[in-house]
């Protein structure tokens, strides 16, 4: 979903911080062929997955392993899927843990990270739990990140709200607010969802 929706904007240089198994790179390479993809991954097992992940596609994605602290570039648009686990309980699996909680990658640190290497003129997109939204979004601002666009994502329309997916620049302007809801009351996918994910996924076709 995050992918789907973050595509749009992708242009340029592109970097995806936390790349993982590669997934959204893969997913803006395939609507965005012209762009110049690049995977940060911290876990070197994880890096040799989204290697062999991207190695036969029709497009080049360069996928390096490395953590966003020691990381410099120039980038037209970055995008991340964070961990965003805060202060929750430890998981036994230290894959897992990196993956999942913020210890290796707090919203302070990704925010430095996306400032150390956006182009004046770039953007970002990110996706948190309420919560950590918020957290990131303060860490953001003090660096001179802004975010301007919001995406609330419900179950259904009557529910909490489950993620924020947020389109931020270096510029300060009025924020925009939508809502996607995946399900309709009767459990079936909503029109927006199932347009969004038509291209990726094969139970819309």
């Amino acid at each position: 979903m995050f992918g789907a929706w973050a595509q749009q904007f992708a242009a340029g240089n592109v970097l995806d911080i936390g790349t993982g198994c590669g997934l959204l790179a893969c997913m803006i390479a395939q609507e965005n062929p012209t762009c110049s993809i690049t995977g940060l991954e911290i876990q070197v097992d994880v890096g040799v997955l989204a290697r062999e992940n991207v190695l036969n596609l029709p497009y080049f994605i360069d996928i390096q392993t490395n953590s966003i602290q020691d990381f410099r570039g120039q980038f037209d648009f970055i995008i991340s899927n964070p961990p965003f686990f805060i202060d929750h309980l430890a998981n036994p699996d230290a894959s897992k843990q990196m993956a999942m909680h913020t210890d290796n990658l707090s919203p302070m640190e990704l925010a430095e990270g996306i400032s150390n290497n956006l182009n004046p003129m770039g953007q970002f997109a990110v996706i948190y739990p309420p919560f950590g939204m918020q957290k990131f979004e303060s860490e953001a601002n003090k660096l001179g990140l802004y975010l301007n666009h919001f995406v609330e994502v419900k179950h259904q329309q009557d529910r909490d709200t489950l993620r924020i997916m947020a389109l931020g620049s270096r510029k300060e302007e009025e924020q925009k607010t939508e809502l996607l809801c995946i399900k309709n009351p009767d459990q079936s996918y909503t029109a927006e969802f199932t347009k969004l994910l038509k291209p990726y996924y094969l139970i819309f076709d």
